[in-house]
């Protein structure tokens, strides 16, 4: 795990991934990979959900796009976006 940071949003300093003149094409296109399905995962989740809690009435778009979440929240999602970084790091060092 990368060292504490005094800075509240950035709470480890990652390391720096080598230079891309550096890296193989192979550990590029993990990377790439890693990215897209990653993004295509959330997406498809997102929609999922967002469309059921619609259906359902349970909220609005507007709500979706308005809201703020709570301190653990924001915390926990820190946390998967920081092993997401560094997963991909990895993948280019």
């Amino acid at each position: 795990m990368a060292a504490a940071s005094t800075d509240p949003a950035r709470p480890c300093k990652l390391p720096r991934p080598r230079q891309i003149e550096d890296l193989s094409p192979d550990q590029l296109v993990a990377a790439i990979w890693r990215l897209a399905m990653e993004i295509c995962v959330l997406r498809d989740r997102i929609s999922a959900h967002e469309e059921l809690l619609c259906e359902q009435g349970a909220l609005s778009r507007e709500a979706i796009e308005n809201h703020k979440p709570a301190k653990e929240e924001a915390a926990r999602r820190l946390k998967d976006r920081t092993a997401l970084i560094e997963n991909i790091i990895n993948d280019l060092s």
